[in-house]
């Protein structure tokens, strides 16, 4: 099968996937909440940005402070107030034990590090620059009039997360690195869907572990804009779904921002033969959010606890191991 034929078939897989996301993939996305669509592009007309129609900054921000988005305000109270290390400078130039910086730290047992350089459909010229995604994780979005799909942006990251790196002739992926981003300065609530990835047969019945690291654009000047920039509303997420055909998904939120952070959990697999990867980014008002995604590791664990194993390969469905 040639390259772009392969390609053509995990595309259409996919779509397939998108299909099984559970029918609410996000909490308190404003008062209707229909099931995710998948997004494909090119997205030209119109395209992402800038955005081709609104939401009121004013309905937005009552709608948060009047408490119908929990999670946005456990995000602004987990911050603190803090505001940005310098103006302008929404990456803490700190060093911590993920990454200096911009620059995330290899870490071991990374299935999928998003650094397939060709792999992703902008280089491919099979879809815009604001619509990319590697082979094998799909993009999806909520789309219900409040949370606008077309206002989403999906790309690839040549900066945070490769940092000094992003050319390394070491790494792998043909020297290329990369994190992927979500983004909008609209109210949004989107992410990219894992291929469906089989439980291996001695791991039936266990656990699966899986973590993924994230880096939310610290945009909070104080309210100095004149706007809600002061409010940290903004978050990541990711859902483990054992079952991909089923409809429960498990979620933990991630609130740190300014700096590489880690979100990880452990869900029973019960009768699942396969599970699905959902990494998450959400802003329920007009906010300057990027949420940044890299290195996903799957473990998963016999029923007894006696043994263990990482997937070395979650990219794409023919590449499972």
């Amino acid at each position: 099968m040639t390259r772009s034929k392969q390609f053509r078939v995990i595309f259409a897989l996919i779509m397939i996937v998108i299909m099984m996301l559970p029918s609410v993939a996000m909490a308190a996305t404003g008062p209707s909440v229909p099931p995710p669509i998948g997004i494909t592009g090119p997205r030209l007309k119109p395209p992402p940005i800038p955005a081709s129609s609104v939401v009121s900054p004013a309905a937005t921000y009552n709608w948060v402070v009047a408490g119908n988005v929990p999670q946005a305000l456990e995000a602004n109270a987990a911050d603190a107030g803090r505001t940005q290390e310098a103006p302008g400078r929404g990456v803490r130039q700190t060093q911590t034990g993920l990454a200096k910086g911009i620059t995330l730290y290899a870490t071991p047992n990374v299935c999928a590090n998003f650094n397939a350089f060709g792999s992703y459909k902008a280089v491919n010229n099979t879809s815009d620059i604001w619509t990319d995604w590697p082979t094998g994780w799909g993009p999806f979005a909520i789309d219900n009039g409040y949370y606008q799909a077309k206002n989403v942006t999906f790309s690839m990251e040549r900066v945070v997360g490769p940092g000094g790196n992003y050319n390394d002739t070491l790494s792998a992926g043909n020297g290329e690195q990369a994190s992927v981003k979500i983004a909008s300065h609209e109210p949004y609530a989107g992410g990219y869907g894992s291929p469906i990835i089989p439980v291996p047969a001695d791991y039936a019945w266990g656990t699966v572990t899986v973590s993924v690291k994230y880096l939310i654009w610290d945009h909070d000047q104080g309210g100095k804009q004149g706007g809600t920039d002061g409010n940290d509303w903004d978050w990541a997420s990711m859902g483990v779904k054992p079952g991909a055909a089923g409809e429960q998904a498990y979620y933990v939120n991630g609130y740190v921002r300014g700096e590489w952070a880690e979100l990880t959990q452990t869900v029973e697999l019960g009768e699942a033969g396969d599970i699905m990867v959902l990494i998450q980014g959400q802003s329920p008002s007009v906010l300057n959010s990027n949420i940044y995604f890299d290195d996903i590791k799957i473990a998963f664990s016999s029923k007894d606890g006696s043994k263990s194993v990482y997937l070395t390969d979650c990219n794409y469905a023919g590449a499972i191991k």
